[in-house]
């Protein structure tokens, strides 16, 4: 944690809350994103509902890890939110990763984890991007430049849905941060670490995502056999923005 100049402590993330009452959610944003993620859902959002989300190291105004490890940053999550009882955590993409580590080391106060479009292991383009000094400019190549990021976005049409963007958020990044938070993804050790793990489980993913996110929720619904897999018709790796209603009833009503 670091100091204010009043004495005060500042938190290492920055956190935007959303809603009032009692009934807690942490949303986790996934590679290149921030806490606006989470902005269409805040339209359906019920009574008595509180969200906390985090800007992750290399967005927005949050400060950058002591180590790319991914129990660093669920350690700094931890640390920057305020609720100090039982709380749902929103992971999206591989923000679910950062939430099961949560839900790992906090298990008194995670109750429930939703994992939406999730990654359980680096494809071969993630992989590709982590090649060396080929890696990174081919990772500039594709999101640091708005030419590269126009036709990223072209190229992935067929995983999104009418006018959403899966580069958009990529312009407003520590683009050296977000390598390194790719790299540590890349590095991680997989959803084995969390077979341990006992609390309601929600993998939601989109009808027309990658096929590395369909095999990610085949991979954890064998680590979780527990967990309840959805599919949002019509969606494809943005659910949040491409079915924000639907996917708003599956999270915020559950019983």
């Amino acid at each position: 944690m670091v100091a204010q100049r009043d004495g005060r402590m500042k938190s290492p993330l920055s956190v935007t809350k959303w809603g009032s009452g009692h009934a807690n959610f942490v949303g986790l944003h996934g590679w290149g994103g921030s806490h606006k993620t989470f902005v269409p859902l805040i339209n359906y959002l019920p009574e008595g509902i509180v969200i906390e989300a985090p800007d992750l190291p290399g967005c927005g105004q949050s400060s950058l890890p002591d180590r790319w490890r991914v129990e660093t940053i669920a350690d700094m999550v931890s640390d920057s939110i305020s609720f100090e009882s039982g709380f749902t955590i929103i992971g999206n993409c591989t923000g679910g990763v950062i939430g099961a580590e949560m839900a790992r080391i906090k298990p008194d106060l995670v109750k429930r984890l939703v994992m939406i479009d999730p990654f359980a292991y680096s494809p071969w383009y993630f992989a590709l991007f982590l090649k060396g000094n080929f890696g990174r400019v081919a990772y500039r190549t594709a999101f640091a430049s708005p030419i590269g990021r126009f036709f990223t976005n072209m190229a992935l049409s067929g995983k999104r849905d009418g006018d959403t963007d899966l580069t958009s958020s990529f312009e407003r990044v520590d683009h050296d941060a977000v390598y390194s938070f790719l790299k540590m993804m890349g590095e991680h050790e997989g959803p084995s670490r969390y077979a341990g793990l006992a609390l309601p489980i929600d993998i939601i993913i989109g009808e027309n995502t990658f096929r590395a996110v369909e095999k990610s929720a085949a991979i954890l619904g064998e680590v979780w056999p527990h967990a309840t897999l959805r599919v949002i018709q019509g969606a494809g790796h943005l659910p949040i923005e491409e079915r924000s209603e639907t996917l708003a009833n599956l999270v915020f009503n559950y019983e």
